[in-house]
């Protein structure tokens, strides 16, 4: 009886193993690779910007950001600058922000001004201003 347990015991934790470390080659099978780091970023403060937060004057990105799990959409966490004040945020290129930390609630969005220039640092360093 022992010996069937150790063996059921075995060929589970062995079938979870496997289904576990499979997960990551299915993905790379089933999806296109994402677009480089650098550019998600980039369009995920663009679409924050022109979709949510359009007075955000500076968006510096914390990580590099990625997929979370199979199926889930890129997103990287960052700190966007809102009329001087700091909020703590996780964007994408394609879903709406989630306000992190503090009382998570987003700022309010007075009328946006025209052209309010964008700077956005990305996670290696680097930045640009998008007018």
């Amino acid at each position: 009886m022992r010996v069937i347990r150790a063996v059921i015991a075995a060929v589970l934790g062995g079938a979870l193993i496997v289904g576990l470390t499979a997960c990551a080659p299915i993905r790379n099978r089933l999806m296109t690779p994402d677009p480089p780091v650098k550019e998600q970023q980039r369009a995920a403060a663009l679409y924050f910007r022109d979709e949510y937060q359009p007075n955000v004057e500076k968006v510096r990105f914390t990580r590099e950001g990625g997929r979370p799990g199979l199926g889930a959409s890129w997103r990287a966490n960052a700190i966007a600058t809102v009329e001087g004040s700091e909020y703590y945020v996780i964007i994408s290129p394609d879903l709406g922000p989630s306000f992190v930390g503090g009382t998570g609630e987003p700022p309010e969005a007075p009328t946006p001004a025209p052209h309010l220039p964008l700077t956005v640092v990305y996670s290696d360093g680097t930045s640009e201003v998008i007018e």
